[in-house]
């Protein structure tokens, strides 16, 4: 009768672990999930691009496509005037 008891209530403790190990797991799942993903290179990408559009309009002040990429349009309406910008 006692070893029936004593099997009941480690059978017990054993699945209140289990369960508990499950919703630890599950917890640090979901906290890895949600946390944001770094990628390497995003940040320094654009600013390669800025930095390259930069130095090039540097040598090259006429190349409307350049001044669009950087974002002045007002350079662009000063070099030509009629270049349709959408």
């Amino acid at each position: 009768m006692f070893t029936k008891r004593v099997n009941k209530v480690i059978r017990q403790l054993l699945v209140f672990i289990a369960a508990l190990f499950v919703l630890l797991l599950s917890a640090a799942n979901i906290e890895s999930y949600q946390s944001p993903k770094k990628v390497l290179g995003a940040e320094s990408q654009v600013n390669s691009n800025d930095k390259f559009w930069e130095e090039f309009l540097e040598k090259n002040p006429d190349y409307i496509p350049g001044w669009i990429e950087v974002g002045r349009i007002d350079k662009v309406n000063e070099i030509d005037p009629n270049y349709f910008t959408p």
